[in-house]
């Protein structure tokens, strides 16, 4: 009897912490941007007018768009899907040869903002199917 409780309470003991470990973390859905820290949505703006009125420096957005002209080296204008414009810039020191001129695209962008003056530095481009 007392064999038959020992391997009970063994049994238990491991079957406990598998169980856990089966689970996994809880809280975290489906990470929308592997590699990045999971539960923070970056905010999608609607249109270049939102993203003048409501973006604050340094914070990183997503907008819906086309690139639409080359104006420098690493400066483009992007037009979004209500047909407003904003300057981003492409850094060279990452592959943009998946950018497309006039293809509709999701970007992910950190605000360069001041007084004056509105850009985005891209992090990155999805084109959209």
């Amino acid at each position: 009897m007392l064999k038959k409780v020992s391997i009970a309470a063994a049994l238990c003991a491991l079957a406990l912490p598998l169980s856990a470990i089966a689970a996994g973390p809880s809280g975290f859905g489906q990470p929308t941007n592997p590699g990045a820290p999971q539960g923070f949505d970056l905010q999608k703006m609607q249109s270049v007018a939102d993203l003048k009125k409501n973006a604050k420096d340094d914070q990183v957005i997503r907008l819906d768009g086309r690139f639409t002209a080359q104006l420098s080296k690493e400066k483009f204008e992007f037009t979004d899907t209500k047909g407003e414009k904003v300057v981003v810039e492409l850094d060279d020191d990452q592959n943009w040869s998946h950018v497309q001129k006039d293809a509709l695209m999701e970007i992910t962008a950190e605000v360069d903002k001041d007084f004056t003056s509105l850009k985005l530095d891209v992090m990155e481009a999805k084109l959209i199917k």
